[in-house]
């Protein structure tokens, strides 16, 4: 696209001229000749007093693609004459805007207006930088000491579970969701109580690493309850798990907050409580962050970027689902159907097909849940609902991604990690 002129006014669209009523012309009755081309007026448009043919070109010409006008003689002083005919638009639309006229003047509601103001530039555009890092100081990010965390531990921990030869048996009728649904066991805190749970109130690096190990290693041994899953190779299984671990705990957490929350009088999630490990539950508006080995900055400059901070929309899903009301069943489809899709994106070739045919094998057992235990043979609202669901947690940790891109632009994070791959979609 060729470059906008610095004379030319964004581009915007209307159906109609911005001609003004008679009362709008009223002090403006002593100019009897259009302001910019000397001809006979007509009346108020665009904040100046012009012909027809000069509210039409401006009209025309501001308010239409985003082009560039060139001058006919190079020196920008042409001659407005003949109705501006045979004059050079880019000086006709010059003079249009010295003679106060603005595109934003259109009356759509046929009020009378003042002539237009300058729009002083937003400090955003003037600095060149987002708004919600705007007071961050560049220098700050440059200055700052990488936070090396050491992923082999927890990964030696998980290999260990997934490399387990011994093959947990289903029961006599057990398809491999009820299976799952063993391993997960979300349906505990449907019966919970809140003094079940102990309250954090402060979270810092040594907190964190303590979750992420309690959510790698959750993922690891709900992996282990999927038959076809134990019979891969050792490397697959540890891709695998790399790859989904992330996803399946950003859906766990809110449906482990459902059951919860379901179980209440009137369930309805307040922005209050999340469940973020087996015993652990977390006041979002009550919580301190210790980001001191995340970034030099501090909450408030860059809460956009830190969820149940400035960044909520990872928990628009806990009402959708309350509304659902999912058995533990349909909560470990979700999981698995989640998971396995987001393998099938984020993997290729073998892996991509792998994932394929679990998603195929989990939609048998859905389909065998809901005919066969649940004597429903009409369930595909229910599975409607559920995908919904699933796509509005991808649609947000997609959306994520782009804050992240912004984020490593600006240095905003200085955290390094033995397996980036992992963390990929979180910093």
């Amino acid at each position: 696209m060729a470059e906008s002129s610095p004379e030319y006014c964004p581009a915007s669209t209307s159906t109609s001229g911005g001609e003004s009523s008679p009362e709008s012309s009223e002090s403006h009755r002593k100019i009897e000749n259009c302001q910019v081309c000397g001809q006979k007026a007509h009346g108020l448009h665009f904040g100046a007093i012009t012909c027809r043919a000069c509210a039409a070109f401006f009209r025309r010409v501001a308010a239409g693609a985003n082009f560039v006008i060139k001058c006919r003689k190079g020196g920008g002083k042409c001659e407005i004459v003949s109705n501006g005919r045979s004059c050079c638009k880019k000086c006709r639309l010059k003079k249009c805007k010295e003679m106060g006229m603005n595109i934003e003047n259109f009356q759509y509601d046929r009020d009378p207006l003042s002539t237009s103001k300058q729009i002083t530039p937003s400090m955003a555009m003037y600095l060149g930088r987002p708004e919600f890092i705007i007071l961050c100081d560049p220098e700050t990010a440059r200055n700052s000491i990488t936070t090396k965390i050491d992923l082999t531990e927890i990964i030696d921990k998980a290999t260990k579970i997934l490399m387990s030869d011994i093959k947990i048996p289903r029961s006599s009728g057990q398809n491999r969701l009820r299976k799952l649904s063993t391993a997960s066991n979300i349906e505990r805190f449907s019966v919970s109580a809140d003094d079940d749970f102990h309250e954090v109130t402060a979270i810092g690096l040594k907190e964190t690493m303590s979750f992420w190990e309690h959510d790698i290693l959750t993922v690891a041994k709900w992996l282990t309850h999927f038959d076809e899953f134990q019979d891969l190779k050792p490397d697959l299984k540890l891709t695998f798990l790399k790859t989904i671990w992330s996803v399946w705990n950003r859906l766990e957490k809110l449906g482990r907050t459902t059951m919860f929350l379901k179980s209440k009088t009137a369930p309805s999630w307040d922005e209050t409580p999340i469940f973020q490990a087996n015993d652990v539950r977390i006041n979002l508006k009550d919580l301190k962050l210790d980001i001191e080995w995340l970034s030099n900055y501090s909450v408030e400059q860059i809460a956009y970027y830190i969820e149940g901070v400035g960044d909520w929309s990872s928990f628009h899903s806990i009402q959708p689902m309350l509304e659902l009301d999912p058995t533990e069943v349909e909560i470990n489809y979700m999981l698995a159907q989640i998971s396995f899709s987001f393998a099938t994106r984020d993997l290729q070739g073998e892996l991509s097909e792998i994932a394929e045919k679990f998603l195929q094998l989990i939609a048998d057992d859905l389909h065998n849940y809901y005919t066969r235990e649940l004597s429903v043979s009409r369930y595909s609202d229910r599975v409607l609902k559920m995908m919904k669901i699933n796509n509005l947690v991808m649609k947000n940790m997609f959306e994520r991604k782009e804050k992240l891109a912004i984020a490593r632009t600006f240095d905003i994070f200085h955290v390094e990690f033995s397996d980036p791959e992992m963390f990929k979609d979180m910093f």
